[in-house]
């Protein structure tokens, strides 16, 4: 094995500790266990035992398909900021990143900067940019799923303005080349920030560029895709139940579920997005053991599965090594 490949496996052992990921999945279980407890035990695992595999089957292959256009924007991004990337390279950076979707915001994704910072020797100022314009672009479509139905059905788009609001504030100091520079000048005058002041400029130059118009646009409608799939599906799996459900409908669930999910900063967004997608399903009438039921498949179709892939991905790249 290669000083890159045990420098790479070193620290994703590491992360894997650190971030207790482990410990995330008990507490996706434990969870779990209050969504039966609270709609009943036994009427919760009744309905589980009615999912059809075909149904799951769906769930998974959505997902799947969902990752590719993930993949793909991650990639048109580091096209897009001209760094020298194979796609093999780049393929295992994003899929083994996706292990780390259990940690809080998802911050333990910074995985795929360390990769291609040892892999290919990529400065990770830069592919630091590129993990957050994942996550805003994420939060961008999400909170357009969300709206969506908060805007069909009637009911309060406060939340969701507040959260895109803040986005596009963000994205606007960004664009304001002269204050964000302005910004920088003052931290690089700070004890230990300033260290890691050309970092910092790095940094702020690649956000700039991935935050322009066209990148922009290009890297929302790929996240668009990517989750509006995964709303299919919760569609799909509520449609599995037998009863009444339309496609908005899982997708403003599943975005909602997810935006409270990730501004929670708890691990996955585990107990915040179960609890806020239950809640909303109960408003539509429905069930309280379909409610539970639904939520619980889903959130094993997407997010243990991308926890799931993810590490498979790893042990079969630290086994080849």
């Amino acid at each position: 094995m290669s000083d890159y490949g045990e420098t790479i496996v070193d620290r994703g052992r590491a992360v894997v500790r650190d971030h207790g990921v482990w410990l995330t999945a008990l507490l996706s279980v434990v969870v779990f266990l209050g969504l039966a407890v609270y709609a009943d035990v036994g009427d919760v695992t009744s309905a589980l035992a009615t999912v059809d595999w075909r149904t799951f089957g769906a769930v998974i292959g959505l997902t799947t398909v969902g990752y590719g256009f993930r993949f793909a924007k991650w990639h048109y991004y580091l096209r897009h900021l001209e760094m020298d990337v194979p796609l093999d390279a780049s393929a295992i950076a994003f899929f083994s990143g996706l292990m780390m979707v259990v940690t809080p915001g998802k911050a333990g994704e910074i995985w795929k900067a360390w990769f291609l910072r040892d892999k290919r020797g990529v400065p990770a100022s830069k592919t630091t940019s590129v993990v957050g314009a994942e996550r805003i672009t994420d939060l961008i479509a999400l909170g357009t799923m969300a709206a969506l139905g908060l805007l069909i059905y009637s009911r309060s788009s406060i939340p969701i303005v507040v959260v895109l609001g803040a986005i596009v504030a963000g994205i606007g100091l960004l664009q304001w080349r002269r204050a964000s520079l302005a910004i920088l000048g003052r931290l690089e005058l700070l004890p230990v920030v300033g260290d890691y002041a050309a970092e910092l400029e790095q940094f702020y130059e690649s956000a700039y560029r991935l935050f322009q118009f066209r990148p922009l646009v290009v890297s929302t409608l790929f996240s668009l895709a990517a989750w509006g799939l995964e709303g299919v599906a919760l569609w799909l799996v509520l449609d599995g139940f037998g009863v009444e459900a339309g496609v908005v409908i899982g997708l403003f669930v599943f975005g909602l579920g997810s935006v409270v999910g990730a501004v929670s900063m708890l691990p996955g967004g585990i107990a915040a997005a179960e609890a806020s997608m239950v809640g909303v399903l109960l408003t539509f009438g429905y069930p309280e053991a379909v409610a539970a039921a639904a939520t619980i498949v889903i959130r094993v179709g997407t997010l243990w599965y991308a926890a799931a892939l993810g590490t498979a991905v790893f042990l079969t790249y630290k086994a080849t090594r």
